[in-house]
């Protein structure tokens, strides 16, 4: 067996470097900044006011007086803090950031009404799909063209 180790900076060189917020263009909304959180876990989350679930239908407001109704692809148990569980739907969305794009990302719908971003990013989306590092100290760096050098 052969085990191929990489240099440090050849790891950091493959990866996309991303900020904390960036701006990411969901579909059916438009760009709106959001919140990387390798803390979180669990799934992505959007803000939704006035939240209605009919069937396999979700109706709700989200970012920007936007309404929308969505599929509902799942249902999950979201811990709030201090004990206290969330029942949220979860409905898909296509969104673009820098030059990617990706389709059918699950998102909870949840009211961010009191959080500063409306969007969420999981820590499974960030490690799995956008396969990026974190530097907290940058914002919106995605849309920028010029090159990061280490």
């Amino acid at each position: 067996v052969t085990v191929v180790m990489k240099k440090f900076n050849q790891f950091f060189l493959e990866k996309q470097v991303l900020g904390l917020i960036e701006f990411f263009d969901v579909d059916g909304i438009g760009k709106i900044p959001s919140k990387l959180d390798s803390g979180n876990g669990a799934f992505n989350v959007i803000h939704g006011e006035d939240i209605q679930v009919q069937g396999n239908k979700v109706h709700f407001k989200t970012v920007n007086n936007k309404r929308l109704m969505k599929d509902k692809v799942d249902d999950i148990i979201i811990n709030v803090g201090a004990g206290n569980t969330e029942e949220r739907p979860v409905v898909e969305f296509d969104l673009k950031i820098g030059n990617k794009e990706f389709t059918k990302i699950p998102f909870s719908v949840g009211n961010r009404t009191s959080n500063l971003y409306k969007i969420l990013v999981s820590k499974d989306f960030i490690e799995k799909e956008l396969d990026a590092l974190i530097d907290v100290s940058q914002e919106n760096i995605a849309d920028r063209e010029d090159e990061v050098n280490y």
